[in-house]
């Protein structure tokens, strides 16, 4: 009984160092080039990575609804806008996300509209 135990063990850790190792790489290639969102600057192509720390609907135009959320990293917050969208799939308060467009101003606020993005598992770490 001892060695099946004991096998199980063994086989488990190798579980949990495999499956560490594939979310290192997922981490690695998935935040290859970005950048700090307080380095973010107006007009620039720009990849930034971090939580979603609010969310809601807003009338971007007449009869256009848009997703607004806030994208927040140690260094900062940067506003992401999804024209036409009430939801994305996946995203909700305190979700890793990766995304990648151009910043802009909307309102006074620095803002990347309708950009490219890529939901982190909450295993990869964040790098800022």
């Amino acid at each position: 009984m001892a060695l099946f135990t004991r096998n199980s063990k063994r086989v488990e850790a190798e579980r949990v160092a495999e499956t560490k190792a594939a979310f290192d790489e997922l981490g690695r290639l998935s935040l290859e080039g970005v950048i700090p969102i307080a380095d973010v600057k107006w007009r620039e192509h720009v990849k930034v990575a971090g939580r979603v720390k609010a969310l809601r609907i807003q009338p971007w135009a007449e009869q256009i609804a848009s997703l607004e959320l806030t994208l927040a990293d140690d260094t900062g917050g940067i506003t992401v806008v999804f024209m036409g969208r009430r939801t994305l799939g996946g995203v909700k308060l305190g979700t890793h996300l990766v995304v990648d467009g151009m910043a802009s101003e909307s309102h006074g606020l620095l803002t990347i509209l309708n950009p490219a993005y890529q939901l982190l598992p909450r295993q990869v770490a964040l790098p800022y």
